[in-house]
């Protein structure tokens, strides 16, 4: 496991709580549904970047998490558009800007999540020892929970202190799946 690390991750912008209420409908989020290696997702984005990726079956339940998300702004679907966003990431391997709203608690532990590495995993305490806060496990645990930006804010890299897969919103066959491709692809860029 690894814990201090800088990598190329992708620009994050962050949004204040009052900024975003200043935003309000002036904010458009484009929206669309899509396959990728891991199912179909959601994916929605700013002209700042993504702001939304998730993964399930349900359309409309996809749709209300991305309602819930980000309420008061002017939210509009495009799937072609979105497209081109899942072939930059899944087929291209290309880094996106990331455009999230959170507290500046969680917006540091997102940040934390940026820097491990590919094919790599960490655990809860060491998030919590890399920003400083080594006694909020729990909040650590929370805030990686709130992450709303599924492979791209990996989440899905942290892991139980025992290393056992801990829960993962979007299912903990998914984790695994997203870990092992992620390893194999690390794999095959070394043997290029």
């Amino acid at each position: 496991m690894k814990n201090s690390f800088e990598i190329d991750s992708p620009n994050l912008i962050t949004l204040t709580t009052k900024e975003y209420k200043e935003l309000g409908k002036s904010l458009e989020i484009v929206y669309g549904f899509g396959f990728t290696p891991f199912g179909n997702s959601l994916l929605a984005f700013t002209k700042r970047g993504v702001c939304f990726l998730a993964f399930g079956e349900d359309e409309d339940k996809l749709l209300c998490e991305l309602e819930k998300s980000w309420s008061n702004t002017h939210i509009v679907r495009d799937d072609e558009k979105v497209q081109e966003y899942f072939k930059s990431i899944f087929l291209d391997n290309k880094k996106v800007d990331i455009f999230v709203k959170g507290t500046n608690f969680q917006i540091n532990v997102w940040k934390a999540l940026l820097n491990i590495p590919d094919a790599s995993v960490t655990t809860y305490q060491d998030i919590a020892n890399s920003i400083d806060k080594p006694k909020a496990v729990r909040a650590v645990a929370s805030a990686i929970g709130a992450n709303n930006i599924a492979y791209l804010i990996p989440c899905h890299r942290v892991i139980g202190k025992s290393g056992a897969m801990r829960g993962y919103r979007w299912g903990i066959d998914r984790k695994r799946i997203l870990l092992e491709y992620e390893a194999m692809k690390d794999k095959d860029e070394k043997n290029e």
